[in-house]
């Protein structure tokens, strides 16, 4: 897969889910946004990885590694349950599925503290493209 089709990919997964509100969703390089007023926002970010290649066959095969970050943010002082909730359902969006050649795999929850008012909780899901 290119870089453009596992962004594609990924927009497109996430796009599905219906924890948060899509205006509510930010992507990289996205343009600027006020989260005021808001009980729980999201930050899309693709960590690309170490690409390798296999030559069986018909030439090489090229795999392509990365991590996918949703940092979910919810006003600090609101609870852990929303953003647990939310958390939840992301994972089931994305553990263990594959779409074409873009398989994710075991999603992990790291606690990222609070900053700004937010607190945030770091969805990290790692995933291999062929």
């Amino acid at each position: 897969m290119t870089l453009t089709e596992i962004r594609n990919a990924v927009i497109a997964r996430m796009t599905a889910q219906t924890a948060i509100a899509q205006s509510d969703v930010r992507y990289p390089n996205d343009k600027t946004y006020d989260p005021t007023g808001k009980s729980i926002w999201a930050r899309l970010t693709n960590i690309p990885g170490i690409a390798g290649a296999n030559e069986i066959g018909d030439g090489p095969v090229v795999h392509r590694t990365g991590l996918l970050i949703v940092q979910i943010f919810v006003p600090a002082g609101s609870g852990s349950l929303l953003v647990t909730q939310t958390a939840d359902k992301i994972r089931e969006l994305f553990e263990f599925q594959d779409d074409g050649r873009l398989s994710y795999f075991a999603v992990s929850a790291v606690d990222a503290g609070e900053t700004d008012g937010w607190a945030q909780m770091n969805i990290q899901i790692p995933y291999r493209a062929l």
